[in-house]
């Protein structure tokens, strides 16, 4: 997969888009959504609007994914809601860690395909 802007702009969309359909279930559910859900909501939600609001950057971004899927895992263990509702929060979750590991890998892999000037 080429990590490019066009590639990380969807799937930070599509990311979102998930984010959107928690907060529709958190909303739902909101007699038992406690604050921590809300908050880890919040935190995943921002970090991927910095990822779309700035210029690529691989560890960067990386960094603000893998903190957006752990912000679905919080989320995820904080509300409680039952099956069909999490599934929304699976993919947000699931789609945050996958683009931050390709980020991350397209780094590694430019980082091993520059020349170093050993003198």
């Amino acid at each position: 997969m080429i990590y490019s802007s066009t590639i990380r702009r969807i799937a930070t969309v599509i990311v979102l888009a998930c984010i959107a359909g928690s907060i529709v279930v958190g909303l739902l559910h909101e007699p038992r959504t406690p604050l921590l859900a809300w908050t880890s909501l919040t935190v995943g939600a921002i970090s991927l609007v910095v990822v779309l609001a700035t210029k690529r950057k691989p560890k960067r971004d990386t960094v603000l994914f893998i903190i957006s899927g752990m912000s679905g895992g919080m989320f995820i263990g904080a509300a409680k809601v039952d099956f069909p509702g999490t599934l929304p929060v699976w993919l947000w979750t699931i789609g945050a860690i996958c683009i931050g590991t390709a980020a991350l890998i397209v780094d590694a892999e430019s980082a091993q395909s520059k020349s170093v000037n050993r003198l």
